[in-house]
């Protein structure tokens, strides 16, 4: 960072207020993408990958042929994509034409996953699979090298739009050149979807339905000008809600809105022209807009007339026979599918929990001195959470509906680790006690069921990771996974007047500190590893961090006189005293915490400053004066060294794995600049600070 550019004259009020305005600035309000989906060929199934089995798509292609299997993925700059592949015979991987890495005889004969680093450039990229036909096998599985990690591809021009990728049919060889003209030249699946007259084939869409069922239809059209129509169709049709009984009728210019209620046993009919000049009116898409070959959006089937039928486009609807469905499109299961493509906007993850914690303190603190600031953060918050709540419905849907792999809620619809669920969750109880968020009640029991109930523990009640999409972490035990539930369970207690949930909080310091701590230093390793019967070793800044700010969480609410609160407080200031040894001269902590060679890193600094402040606030510690120091030097670090006068947050770790290399953490999990792991966190130490004073 350059010291020019510093907050060190600055307040605490005026250094948030510069991470503020900045971040609400790159990640506002943003819309949610709409893709048609056609769930056939090569989709994404449950564990995120594509599943091209060639055998079964192709099952006239004769052994020694090839096909081709091509994707498009649009990158924002010069990029290097983590890409898995595991192949059920030979497969070559051509980026923008070029070989980029190929099977071996061992992943092809066991299934195994090989990982590839595909370096792409900015803008659209084309990627080829070449797939060989062998007794072996024909085709492979494609995509995210670990489980839940969002990533897709498109099809090339002219379906763009759409998710998914095109397989050729059988070659007997492979062009010489992979280029798209060459590629162009090939028979591909799936087609363009085109139509041609003014009917809608009912029965292609919903081929269950029983003759003389509802279908809702909606499309939109644009008029220059107040134009005379000749209107055609058999069904009922109501045109920005009135209902047209006659065949012509004056529509002024500008959009409106169609629906129709038709009835399945005959295609439906619906044409409309200028009176005057004879021209066919361009009906188009009211989501996909005009350049979608499908002017219509399809609901259904209903039993009956599905009268005053809400048109909307974020939460899935109830069909006559009680199941759940969202909009279809012409055409053999081809759907209206919700991609959030937002950087940040929308999103559950528990990162975004902590920035917005970090915001929902921040709003409170700036109400009697940025009251225009304070409203903007609270706007905020409610936009982004109450997006996060309506989709939820949705990404079920499409979890069960559409192979597994959703755009939408991706870490909900595929929970199984409380990095999915806590955080965000904890956010959003503590946003909900003073703003107004609508049907988060279903999500919060989703979540509370999962931590009490379904989330994996040792026979004595602690947490740990198992059966988990992401491989890496199965049969561990990681600090993190202390903030990862013990705020939530604390808020959870409160919103369900259920304080069984607090002693299940209180219970986890324990069992984490049976594995993780490192008694002569008084810091915590970051994971234990089961099934080598270790400790990592390794006290890494954020994790540790995660511990006493969350023990912090729980001190605030236990009952002074629950049975635990005791040992806890003797917990928390043995964990001090181990920390505030360790921070520097500059008032900075590291990354490897007893690693000084390692580098300076502002999530834990903050973290720690955090617990200090509130330990010297409750009365927690027997000496308060070295914590009230420590804070104050922290804050003052973190102004001077990771706050800029833009509203850049520097020196913040990325997401990690895991190492007993103390130069994993201080080589490879490098710091990254504006990461949500840091900005809310110091926007909670900047407001204790002030607190504190």
């Amino acid at each position: 960072m350059d010291r020019s550019k510093s907050m060190a004259q600055a307040t605490e009020v005026q250094s948030a207020q510069a991470i503020i305005r900045r971040y609400l600035s790159k990640h506002g309000q943003g819309s949610y993408t709409y893709r048609p989906f056609f769930k056939g060929g090569i989709y994404r199934r449950e564990n995120y990958r594509y599943l091209a089995d060639l055998k079964l798509l192709l099952p006239e292609a004769e052994l020694g042929s090839f096909s081709c299997i091509w994707g498009t993925y649009t990158a924002g700059e010069a990029m290097s994509l983590r890409f898995a592949l595991i192949p059920f015979g030979p497969v070559r991987i051509f980026v923008n034409g070029k070989l980029a890495g190929s099977s071996d005889i061992f992943s092809e004969r066991y299934r195994s996953k090989q990982i590839f680093d595909l370096e792409l450039q900015e803008g659209t990229n084309d990627l080829v699979l070449v797939c060989e036909h062998t007794s072996g096998g024909f085709g492979c599985e494609f995509g995210t090298w670990v489980g839940k990690l969002d990533y897709y591809f498109l099809m090339p021009s002219p379906m763009q739009e759409s998710e998914g990728v095109w397989y050729s049919h059988a070659l007997a060889e492979v062009p010489e050149t992979l280029d798209a003209q060459s590629l162009e030249s090939l028979a591909w699946s799936p087609q363009p979807f085109a139509r041609e007259g003014n009917e809608v084939d009912l029965a292609q869409v919903f081929p269950s339905a029983h003759e003389g069922s509802y279908v809702v239809m909606t499309t939109s059209l644009a008029l220059k000008e107040s134009t005379w129509c000749t209107i055609e169709s058999n069904a009922e049709l109501l045109v920005d809600g009135v209902q047209i009984m006659q065949e012509s009728v004056e529509l002024s210019g500008g959009e409106h809105q169609l629906i129709l209620y038709a009835k399945t046993g005959k295609p439906c009919v619906l044409s409309i022209q200028d009176a005057k000049t004879d021209e066919v009116v361009k009906l188009y898409n009211p989501v996909l807009g005009t350049e979608s070959p499908y002017p219509f959006l399809l609901a259904g089937p209903f039993d009956e007339h599905p009268k005053e039928f809400p048109i909307q486009y974020l939460k899935p609807f109830e069909t006559s026979s009680g199941a759940l469905d969202f909009w279809h499109l012409e055409g053999e299961a081809a759907y209206l599918r919700i991609y959030n493509e937002n950087p940040l906007f929308g999103h559950w993850n528990y990162p975004l929990g902590v920035t917005l914690y970090g915001l929902a303190e921040s709003e409170r603190m700036l109400k009697t001195v940025d009251e225009q600031l304070s409203y903007q953060i609270h706007h905020y918050l409610v936009q982004h959470i109450q997006a996060s709540i309506d989709t939820y419905a949705y990404g079920m849907w499409d979890k069960q509906t559409l192979g597994g792999a959703t755009a939408v809620h991706h870490l909900m619809t595929s929970l199984d680790s409380l990095d999915d669920c806590g955080s965000f969750a904890s956010t959003l109880l503590e946003v909900a006690k003073d703003h107004e968020l609508v049907g988060y009640e279903p999500l919060i029991e989703v979540v509370g069921h999962y931590i009490s109930k379904t989330q994996p523990r040792l026979s004595d009640g602690t947490f740990f990771r198992t059966g988990l999409m992401h491989e890496f972490h199965e049969n561990t035990m990681w600090i993190d996974d202390l903030y990862m539930s013990v705020p939530f369970l604390c808020r959870y207690a409160r919103y369900s007047a259920d304080a069984a949930h607090l002693d299940d909080a209180a219970h986890q310091f324990f069992g984490f500190s049976k594995y993780l701590y490192m008694d002569e230093e008084q810091l915590m390793s970051h994971v234990y590893d089961f099934d080598r019967n270790l400790s990592t070793g390794i006290p890494w800044g954020r994790g540790n961090g995660w511990v006493l700010f969350s023990l912090s969480e729980l001190l605030m609410v236990l009952d002074p006189k629950h049975p635990k609160r005791s040992a806890l407080l003797e917990f928390f200031g043995k964990l001090s005293e181990g920390y505030v040894r360790l921070q520097d001269e500059e008032g900075m902590f590291h990354q490897v915490l007893n690693y000084p060679h390692s580098y300076q890193e502002s999530s834990c600094t903050a973290m720690f400053a955090c617990a200090f402040s509130r330990g010297v606030r409750s009365g927690w510690y027997e000496e308060a004066g070295p914590y009230r120091e420590a804070c104050i030097k922290a804050c003052e670090a973190l102004k001077t060294k990771a706050i800029d006068i833009d509203g850049h947050v520097w020196g913040v770790c990325r997401g990690s794995e895991f190492s007993c290399s103390k130069h994993y953490y201080a080589q490879q999990l490098l710091p990254r600049l504006d990461d949500t792991h840091g900005i809310g966190i110091i926007l909670l130490a900047l407001c204790e600070r002030a607190k504190l004073s």
